[in-house]
């Protein structure tokens, strides 16, 4: 008798551990998610991508702790479309946001064809990333900038805050009237949803307004720059300040997952939406800054942390870009895919399970619109007036090309591609700084991209600028 007790005992028991094991499992299944995107925050403005003006330990400390990406683009060079196509997991051509606000930007003299309509908001028919998460049992939050029209809660976020909503001053920068600064406000909000909310699987998208302009910030942290020897191009002590509040608010998140005891289950990504403005910084030995489809225009600082799941002190050189966070995330949450709904990303989980490839040819780029130049990085640009003209761009492996569609519309195409200058070919690896144009010299390799570029804009439906602009004056 006592032997059959003590049999059922070691199987309730035994019940008991699978049970909270098959718990963990779960929990462990559906791990929180924290994406942190600074806006027009450079390829160099951060302690562990080599800068020694800015200063940001926490940013630093976390991403030693983690896996460094150090070929991490945006879909685009300014914020709205890079929005678009994180939030929507697709390519631009597909959701129409090119640009912010018009895309004919600049003087009309200058500009020889008549750019594409451009769409400030995300269509009803795009499934945002919250919207596929909510199945899976997320609560999911949008703190910080949006930038893509329709309110997050109407696009599938349980919780939507922007400086607009919070007002009493901030609509105008980066203080309201009671001198709160809003870096920290935000940080502020995005630490009340962790805890409202530790208790059950969460997605925060935390957008930081900072370090867009106007370009404001603390004075005891303008103080300090003030003083200190500046590093080349990195000399702007606001700008500065504004990247250490920034450390400040990434370290405060980092120490509310501990507090809660999330750390382990909760992946945390840091990004930005394009490359630094470049009248306040610059990404040397990368061409180019904010509004440039150069690489210190798109490339981005990228790390994830994650403690014992992603292996600290890692670094990945496998190209990523915006668009891959999507289907990643529905990966880590167990969520289905929507239907009947292409995603242009792939997956990164097998690179941060330290893998060294993917399944994928290339990644691309299309901007039917005009940026105007602005002050600083210009001797950069591909022309004094404009930060970009019309461009299509792939990047595969180590090359890139860009093809220019004024050029190709209006000069010839691919007949006189050896004197139109509508491409420019670069091997990144070699020469980062995008230098050397190649397209005379690698005619093979400029064909296959070429091609491949115009296969992708066939496939995906990209509209290319084709009606020449009256207004326009040869200079």
């Amino acid at each position: 008798m006592m032997k059959i007790i003590k049999s059922q005992l070691i199987l309730i028991a035994g019940s008991i551990i699978f049970a909270l094991c098959s718990c963990s499992s779960i929990k462990k299944g559906k791990p929180n998610i924290v994406f942190i995107i600074i806006d027009d925050l450079g390829w160099k403005d951060v302690g562990y991508m080599g800068s020694t003006w800015y200063e940001t330990p926490n940013i630093d400390r976390l991403a030693r702790q983690g896996m460094i990406f150090t070929n991490a683009y945006a879909n685009a060079a300014n914020c709205a479309p890079t929005r678009a196509c994180l939030l929507s997991g697709q390519y631009s051509p597909r959701h129409g946001v090119f640009t912010v606000a018009k895309p004919d930007r600049g003087d009309s003299k200058n500009r020889r064809l008549i750019p594409i309509e451009n769409s400030r908001k995300i269509s009803p028919d795009k499934i945002t990333i919250a919207e596929a998460l909510k199945p899976a049992g997320y609560v999911s939050a949008a703190i910080g900038k949006w930038h893509v029209a329709d309110p997050p809660q109407q696009r599938g976020f349980d919780v939507g805050l922007n400086k607009y909503e919070i007002g009493n001053g901030y609509e105008e920068g980066h203080f309201n009237k009671d001198s709160e600064y809003l870096t920290d406000r935000l940080t502020r909000e995005a630490v009340e949803f962790i805890t409202k909310n530790k208790d059950e699987p969460f997605f925060l998208y935390l957008a930081h307004y900072a370090v867009h302009t106007p370009i404001q910030a603390k004075e005891e942290m303008i103080a300090k720059y003030e003083t200190k020897d500046t590093v080349g191009c990195h000399n702007h002590p606001t700008y500065a300040a504004m990247v250490e509040s920034v450390d400040e608010s990434i370290g405060n998140i980092d120490k509310t997952l501990k507090d809660h005891g999330l750390s382990e289950n909760t992946i945390l990504i840091f990004f930005s939406d394009n490359g630094g403005h470049g009248t306040y910084t610059c990404q040397k030995p990368l061409r180019g800054g904010k509004g440039m489809f150069y690489e210190g225009g798109i490339r981005e600082p990228m790390f994830v942390y994650w403690p014992g799941t992603v292996r600290g002190g890692t670094a990945c050189d496998v190209p990523v870009i915006g668009t891959d966070f999507y289907p990643t995330f529905l990966d880590l949450a167990g969520a289905q895919y929507p239907e009947n709904y292409p995603l242009d990303g792939k997956s990164i989980i097998r690179l941060l399970k330290g893998r060294k490839s993917m399944k994928r040819d290339a990644i691309f780029w299309h901007f039917p619109a005009y940026l105007e130049a602005y002050e600083g990085l210009m001797d950069d640009s591909r022309d004094p007036v404009f930060r970009t003209r019309p461009v299509s761009v792939i990047r595969k492996g180590d090359w890139k090309l860009l093809m220019y569609h004024e050029e190709w519309v209006l000069d010839g195409g691919k007949d006189r591609i050896a004197t139109n200058n509508s491409v420019e070919l670069y091997h990144l690896s070699k020469d980062p700084g995008e230098a050397n144009n190649l397209c005379n010299v690698k005619i093979k390799k400029r064909d296959e991209l070429l091609n491949e570029l115009l296969a992708w804009q066939q496939e995906i439906n990209a509209p290319v600028p084709q009606k020449p602009n009256p207004d326009y004056s040869a200079q």
